[in-house]
């Protein structure tokens, strides 16, 4: 029987997956885990590597979408409050943000060769009326998708309303991931001559990812307490997937939450706004300071006598506003 701390880890890993830095012991290394996760990161070599990698890509590209808003991917609201405590429209974001970006640094670990249990995608069937050939390496969404929606436990059961709320929010993510991936071709033929084509699947960088997803927090639904209409299209152990001809459109588009978010007005204290209108919002009507900073910069770049290829260049000063909030 799990203790009551491993149950608490297991019921919030992406918050574990997002916040923790540096080594913390067990066989995931970089994150407090379950024994299941644990059993996983021993039994698949590299996936620690690989969760290390997707907190990365989760806070840097969080922290770039929200750099001039209030909530700036900061999980402290106020003393001891977090955005793991409720289910606000900021805690959809990052169950979204991180497994999407668990999916994407798996699927391309797998076609890296840095994990044991994978390699590249599985291929498609080449055509005869094709005007290219289907090879190379594809990056691994279908092992990025399972070993991810296995270790968030996103197949679970039935369950309480906010956790199946924050698996519908986890699938979002998935399914944006999935819905950017791409065509990548390589020519081959004498002199560049493109005679023949090879192409395989490719994830987009996952800025695009971030992007959409970023799109889909501003359009986030709030749902009302004890509504049970979300829809899940991952089969569970309890159910089977119907048989379909046609390719069924998902379900998970829509970022849901349950609560009204604060403020974050307490933590925008000293951040830097983008303008004095953006200071407006982003400082809650503390007002802003103006600090001027200089900048030396490269200016007035010639080549050496007018030959090519010796590039020289002046050193000019510019002078720049900056605004931060009192």
């Amino acid at each position: 029987m799990q203790s009551e701390q491993e149950h608490f880890i297991s019921e919030h890993t992406v918050m574990a997956v997002f916040t923790s830095q540096g080594q913390v012991g067990g066989p995931c290394r970089y994150m407090p885990a379950t024994r299941r996760q644990n059993h996983q990161c021993r039994k698949e070599s590299g996936l620690p590597e690989t969760i290390r990698e997707a907190r990365r890509l989760a806070t840097t590209h969080c922290e770039d979408q929200f750099r001039y808003d209030r909530w700036n991917c900061s999980i402290e609201i106020r003393g001891k409050r977090n955005i793991f405590k409720k289910l606000y429209k900021e805690t959809a974001f990052v169950h979204a943000l991180t497994a999407a970006a668990m999916t994407h640094s798996i699927a391309r670990a797998c076609a890296e060769g840095r994990m044991t249990k994978c390699s590249c995608g599985p291929g498609k069937q080449n055509r005869p009326d094709q005007s290219f050939q289907w090879g190379g390496c594809n990056d691994n969404l279908k092992h990025g998708k399972r070993v991810t929606r296995s270790f968030l436990d996103l197949r679970g059961g039935d369950s309480d309303e906010v956790t199946e709320i924050l698996r519908h929010d986890s699938e979002v993510g998935i399914e944006a991931l999935s819905a950017l991936m791409k065509d990548k071709c390589k020519c081959h033929g004498v002199s560049g001559s493109c005679s023949m084509k090879t192409c395989w699947k490719k994830l987009s960088d996952f800025n695009a990812t971030a992007t959409l997803l970023r799109q889909k927090y501003n359009q986030a639904v709030r749902k009302a307490p004890n509504t049970r209409t979300i829809r899940r299209d991952v089969p569970t152990s309890r159910t089977k997937k119907p048989k379909q001809r046609r390719k069924k459109q998902s379900q998970y588009t829509t970022l849901y939450y349950l609560e009204t978010s604060p403020t974050y007005c307490s933590v925008t204290k000293d951040r830097q706004c983008l303008h004095p209108d953006n200071c407006a919002n982003l400082c809650c009507g503390r007002g802003h300071v103006t600090r001027v900073f200089k900048q030396i910069e490269k200016c007035r770049c010639r080549f050496n006598n007018g030959r090519c290829c010796q590039l020289i260049c002046d050193y000019c000063q510019r002078y720049e506003d900056r605004y931060f909030c009192k």
